[in-house]
């Protein structure tokens, strides 16, 4: 995972999220933890997203709280966070699509513009 391909604002959820499993005493650095981090978002990112597709935020909220709350936790010293198989695809689909993104735009700037007469 390389995280310099992700915006500052990307790299803030995925440490927000491992903040999340770090204060709920979770090993794994999972989905939900990220899902979390976005839902907990000040700005409403993807409240917004929710609501707009029809969606209740405050049941996305409550799903994604209750599974965080059948997690495993894990307590000592030693306990550090990891990031499972899951959300290392997920993260690394999200590294794919910035490269794409980032493609798509090199290839837009690259074509000449026409000239206005």
């Amino acid at each position: 995972m390389n995280l310099d391909k992700f915006t500052e604002r990307s790299r803030g959820f995925v440490q927000a999220a491992q903040t999340i499993a770090m204060r709920e005493s979770h090993q794994r650095l999972a989905p939900e933890h990220l899902l979390k981090a976005l839902m907990d978002d000040e700005e409403g990112l993807a409240s917004n997203l929710i609501t707009r597709a029809g969606g209740d935020p405050k049941t996305v909220l409550a799903a994604v709280d209750a599974s965080l709350g059948k997690m495993t936790q894990v307590t000592g010293e030693g306990a550090q966070v990891y990031l499972d198989n899951v959300t290392a695809k997920v993260v690394a689909e999200a590294e794919t699509g910035s490269t794409q993104a980032a493609l798509t735009v090199a290839r837009s700037e690259k074509v000449p513009a026409r000239s206005v007469e």
